[in-house]
């Protein structure tokens, strides 16, 4: 007997089709497209419990006739005809403009295939997920070499300023520059170079890279005073006991030797002379980190992974190796989630409570650092927190549960670890808070700028509430790192607050309607920079930190600083030199002053890499700009190019005594980076102009508190604004109080007069080029 498969052959499908053979009943989908793309249980309502506890209640959308009443049950479409030329719904929803709508061919027929059978609706996700360009998101390079300055990337700013992307985009006036800094940038790398360590990986070679014990402990004491006590990675009792039996010969792990490296080398980089000599040990602990003895996933693991990220944030505010820690950031994300680090420690039945609680501390201290470098490089968040249960780790000491401790204890250490891990604390509630938000600022679909602000004011709002007393802005603190860490706390959130702040304003046109948007932006950034600045005049080790630390908050603050005041010289659109008490000008001045000392800061620094010396040049090109910004006496073109002659001049200047500097240090000659810019940074021949200072009494013009000053004295330093001064005044907008919330988190509409404090009226004056 012959086997055939008449019953599949093509005349039979057809015959089947003929008489009316039933299709399979497609089932309608009742979840929303969130719930099924997650696969969870959705309550079905608009919007759903599910979208509602994840914060994207508006992303909430439903692909049944809830959201489609008026859609025929049946698979048919609207008959469209062959030759009609309306654009179809699914053209008219591409981001590049109308499409070609496609036409079946005559063969369709054949196949059952008509155009009214042919899907021309799109589904739920094509209309919700329409390709959107990111707001304040600038793409650079070619099509081999292509990378995205996020919102948050601090040179994000510098896209909208004439001058200042003229030289980063390399244009004529900046060729000279241009070669120079080039030049410049391999020197650095030069100078900078750290050699590969000619030691092996194992057990052997690792010691052989040990400092004696006597310097290794004062390195080890220094770390646990500094960031030891910003980044909960290590148990100090457990770490010191490790150190004994390491240099007593009893424990020879490589792990823990690592450790004692990396803790070493974070330590160095606070010493010039030393610096060098930490990263070459870092170096050679990366170097081990892919062989089998680091392949094991453990809470040793995971610190040495933890440890190595911080040293590279180090080095990335001062060298153009930021990017250098995307991978490492993968690696720790891949070992995290596969001991599960994420989860309670309580679903795991054989963990001792110690390392219960070490393991929600190393989860928290990894969102943190994470969140950090997604904010400093302009991407976005990686991790997703609704994805994770594990708590948040306990305000008590690791003392307290280890079974190896010997029940000694220090009355002021039990102190500072108490206090250190109620920061800890505080600081992994506020990675929960800013974290959601900066993945929804880079979705495809982010929200409207003033519904993302009002969840953000009503997350901070909370947090606040129950932010320790001792971390509160205000709050005395008892040594330095305390007052580090109430600024780890308050500097994040205003910079937050200036990104979202400037999702609605980079990018568009000027318009009357931004004026308070732009003062709330001037008062975020006057109270990072003046924060930044109190803690830079403490000591040479914590302005050092601070720069580690805060260097990306403090340039995206004085970029964004320039970029508004160009704005409201565009948007006041005067001849400002006959009223030079206006806000403009009295901004004007005050950010002159903030730039200046911002670069002399840099001036000591700009030897460490090239991002130091990249933002020493752009500082100096700033300030060259900023000071002749208002002297428009001339006409147009030629106030242009008198602007860009200055900034080229400015830079070539800068660059050639750096070049110099550098070359003095290769040469051992001198160890401070002091340098003075012989040639002048303002350009020859500008206007002269009045000033206007505040006075140390903040009383302004009117005789009575000044209201500008509240938004502007914080660039000149702590000393000009009183500790009584009265921060409640009611305002046309609204304001939170300084005590309250340690920073201004809006003024509103404190400026809506115009801005002229009872001066004369606006001399008006056509054609003024928006320029900065």
């Amino acid at each position: 007997m012959t086997l055939t498969f008449s019953h599949m052959s093509a005349d039979s499908f057809i015959e089947q089709q003929l008489k009316g053979r039933k299709r399979p009943r497609v089932r309608e989908a009742v979840s929303c497209w969130q719930c099924r793309t997650r696969k969870t249980r959705c309550d079905r309502e608009s919007p759903c419990g599910q979208c509602k506890h994840r914060g994207i209640a508006t992303e909430c959308i439903y692909s049944t006739p809830k959201d489609r009443q008026d859609v025929p049950r049946s698979r048919s479409r609207l008959r469209v005809p062959l030759s009609s030329s309306a654009p179809s719904p699914s053209a008219q929803l591409s981001p590049e403009g109308p499409t070609q709508t496609h036409t079946p061919p005559d063969s369709c027929s054949s196949r059952g295939e008509t155009p009214e059978s042919t899907p021309t609706t799109p589904s739920p996700a094509e209309k919700q997920n329409v390709a959107r360009a990111p707001r304040g998101n600038a793409y650079k390079g070619t099509a081999f070499k292509t990378r995205v300055m996020g919102l948050s990337h601090w040179l994000a700013p510098c896209n909208e300023m004439t001058v200042l992307k003229a030289m980063l985009d390399h244009s004529p006036e900046f060729h000279t520059s241009r070669k120079a800094f080039a030049e410049l940038k391999a020197q650095l790398r030069t100078y900078n170079n750290v050699s590969e360590p000619s030691v092996g990986r194992d057990s052997t070679s690792l010691r052989s890279l040990l400092p004696e014990r006597q310097e290794c402990d004062a390195w080890i004491a220094k770390y646990f005073q500094t960031y030891g006590r910003l980044y909960g990675i290590l148990d100090q009792p457990a770490f010191n006991r490790d150190l004994d039996r390491i240099y007593s010969g009893s424990l020879d792990h490589p792990v823990h030797i690592c450790k004692i490296l990396l803790a070493v080398s974070i330590a160095m980089q606070s010493s010039e002379q030393e610096r060098h000599r930490g990263r070459r040990l870092a170096r050679a602990v990366e170097n081990c980190i892919y062989t089998p003895k680091f392949q094991k996933p453990c809470c040793g693991v995971v610190q040495i992974l933890l440890l190595l990220a911080v040293m590279k944030s180090i080095l990335a505010s001062e060298t153009d190796k930021m990017y250098d820690l995307l991978p490492l950031h993968g690696l720790i994300r891949d070992i995290t989630t596969s001991m599960g680090l994420h989860r309670d420690p309580a679903l795991f039945v054989e963990v001792t409570p110690y390392f219960a609680e070490l393991r929600k501390r190393l989860w928290w201290c990894f969102v943190r650092l994470n969140l950090e470098y997604s904010i400093r490089s302009g991407t976005q968040f990686s991790l997703r927190l609704e994805e994770s249960d594990c708590p948040l780790p306990l305000p008590i000491s690791l003392r307290t549960l280890d079974r190896e401790s010997d029940g000694t204890t220090d009355s002021d250490l039990e102190r500072t670890a108490e206090n250190d891990i109620k920061f800890s604390v505080a600081a992994a509630k506020l990675a929960q808070v800013i974290g959601p938000l900066h993945q929804t600022l880079y979705s495809p679909q982010p929200p409207s700028t003033n519904e993302l602000q009002a969840r953000l004011r009503a997350g901070f709002g909370k947090f606040l509430t129950e932010l320790p007393p001792a971390l509160r802005s205000g709050a005395k603190p008892t040594d330095p790192i305390e007052e580090l860490q109430q600024s780890l706390i308050s500097i994040p959130m205003t910079s937050f607050l200036s990104i979202t702040g400037l999702g609605s304003t980079l990018g568009t046109s000027p318009e009357a309607s931004q004026r308070s948007q732009l003062l709330e932006l001037w008062d975020n950034a006057a109270s990072v920079l003046h924060q930044f600045r109190s803690l830079c005049q403490i000591s040479s080790d914590m302005s050092n930190m601070a720069c580690q630390l805060f260097w990306t908050d403090a340039a995206r603050s004085a970029m964004a600083s320039c970029w508004i005041l160009g704005r409201l010289r565009q948007l006041d659109n005067i001849h400002i030199l006959c009223h030079p008490q206006r806000t403009g000008c009295v901004f004007r001045e005050l950010l002159t002053k903030s730039l200046v000392f911002l670069q002399d800061l840099w001036q000591t620094r700009y030897h460490l890499g090239v991002v130091a010396a990249k933002f020493n040049l752009l500082l100096a090109v700033s300030i060259n700009v900023t000071s002749n910004l208002y002297a428009d006496d001339v006409d147009t073109e030629t106030f242009r190019q008198r602007l860009f002659d200055g900034a080229a001049t400015a830079a070539q200047g800068l660059i050639a005594n750096m070049q110099h500097g550098v070359q003095l240090r290769q040469q051992q000659q001198f160890s401070v980076p002091l340098i003075t810019l012989d040639p002048p940074l303002l350009m020859s021949g500008s206007v002269e102009y009045p000033t206007w200072e505040v006075s140390d009494t903040g009383v302004g013009l009117l005789g009575g508190p000044d209201p500008l000053s509240r938004a502007s004295t914080p660039l000149l330093g702590p000393d000009f604004l009183p500790f009584d001064y009265p921060t409640n005044m009611d305002f046309a907008g609204t304001m939170y109080t300084n005590n309250d919330f340690g920073f201004v988190m809006g003024t509103g509409g404190m400026f809506q007069d115009n801005m002229t404090l009872g001066l004369p009226p606006f001399v008006e004056q056509q054609g003024m080029v928006p320029l900065w």
